[in-house]
């Protein structure tokens, strides 16, 4: 028995035939998917009577913090291979010993 083969573009198109037959490109009105709730007037408000500040408030940099960072940057220079988790353990000891003479 020999199988006859058609060209995918005859098979298409014959598909295309029955689908349109059938009904399937009707253009029916089709309803929209229903979208998230919406916020009430009321909830708008609130979030907008939120006050913000325009400027964020900077936070005073420790006395301690400052001398650290200078210990760190003058290892670093000296060191610049050297892991810096190994440099702060130094810079810590360095900042004590710093401090400790004021």
């Amino acid at each position: 028995m020999m199988v006859r083969r058609r060209s995918l573009h005859r098979l298409a198109e014959e598909l295309y035939y029955a689908l349109e037959e059938d009904g399937y490109f009707d253009d029916a009105p089709v309803r929209a998917p229903r979208s998230a709730p919406r916020r009430t007037q009321t909830a708008r408000q609130r979030t907008l009577r939120i006050p913000r500040s325009s400027t964020k408030k900077k936070r005073k940099v420790s006395a301690y913090q400052k001398e650290f960072g200078r210990q760190l940057k003058k290892l670093k220079r000296a060191h610049p291979r050297t892991p810096v988790t190994k440099l702060m353990k130094r810079a810590h000891a360095a900042t004590k010993r710093a401090r400790r003479g004021m």
